[in-house]
């Protein structure tokens, strides 16, 4: 009696195995392969024959620029860097795309010259996410369907945010307040304009390095709050800052950064600066390559 139990007991194990089998696909997620076709058809949309590697062969975790956990067999890691010619124009994307990949770790969209603005909700269910890279495209901002341009995106993991070379203005800043782990934010080469509020940065708690070059910021506005709150922020980049149409550090600017008294590296390279640099506090470093001073 114990022995048909104990067979009885193996039988079912060896069916639950078999089973489990049947929803992978020689290694990866049938539904996770199956999206990844799915982001191909969009980025060789309309004619072109990009990521050419994906689909040839069965198993999706062992297709190029993807990644997967060696025991879930998810997809962790998706890199799309380049991976559309620019050729076929700009890129209306779909950020629901990545819906089904719930462990999905890190995103790497550079270079694709994806156009117009990402939905927050495609974005926010990525709650593995620490690492995302949209760097190099025509991207405006973020978008909700629920009304709300103000709602945050709600990445609680997320770590390093890479925005470089896109044309986000001072409005994009009201997105970040869901980011309570980001370390690294790149906001470079956008169109920040006036004045930047780090205001709408206070959330950020965790944040160490804020870059900022090639825009036109004129200043750093505080609250009293403000300043308490970046304790952790040790570098600030501003590297071929622009103000009032010329290529210049403002004294405002340079007064406004005095408030940074942990800070400790400081990046003012490619520039004309008005007055001197206030170094307080714990800057260590002042990267100056190719300054001028004005007088």
């Amino acid at each position: 009696m114990e022995l048909n139990s104990l067979c009885l007991v193996v039988i079912m194990i060896i069916n639950v195995v078999v089973l489990i089998q049947g929803w992978r696909c020689h290694g990866c997620l049938e539904e996770e392969r199956a999206a990844l076709l799915q982001i191909k058809d969009a980025f060789s949309y309309p004619n072109g024959k990009f990521l050419g590697s994906w689909g040839k062969d069965a198993n999706c975790c062992d297709w190029k620029q993807v990644e997967c956990d060696s025991s879930t067999l998810r997809v962790v890691r998706i890199d799309l860097s380049y991976s559309r010619g620019w050729e076929l124009g700009d890129l209306l994307l779909n950020a629901s795309l990545f819906l089904p990949f719930p462990e999905l770790n890190s995103l790497n969209l550079y270079g694709n010259r994806i156009a117009g603005c990402l939905e927050k909700e495609g974005l926010n269910n990525l709650t593995s996410l620490r690492h995302l890279r949209i760097s190099s495209n025509h991207i405006e901002g973020f978008k909700s369907f629920h009304g709300g341009e103000d709602e945050p995106l709600k990445l609680s993991n997320l770590e390093y945010l890479e925005l470089r070379g896109n044309r986000f203005d001072n409005s994009i800043l009201s997105s970040f307040k869901g980011l309570s782990s980001l370390k690294n934010l790149d906001l470079s080469k956008n169109q920040l304009k006036g004045s930047f509020n780090m205001k709408e940065l206070e959330a950020l708690s965790n944040l160490r390095k804020l870059y900022l070059s090639g825009n036109e910021i004129d200043e750093f506005v505080f609250s009293s709050k403000d300043v308490r709150g970046f304790g952790k922020l040790s570098r600030i980049s501003l590297f071929n800052i622009t103000s009032n149409g010329r290529r210049r550090i403002s004294l405002s600017l340079v007064q406004s950064l005095a408030k940074f008294t942990l800070l400790k590296t400081l990046d003012l390279g490619d520039n004309n600066l008005e007055g001197a640099i206030l170094a307080r506090g714990e800057l260590q470093h002042v990267l100056m390559s190719y300054l001028a001073m004005e007088i």
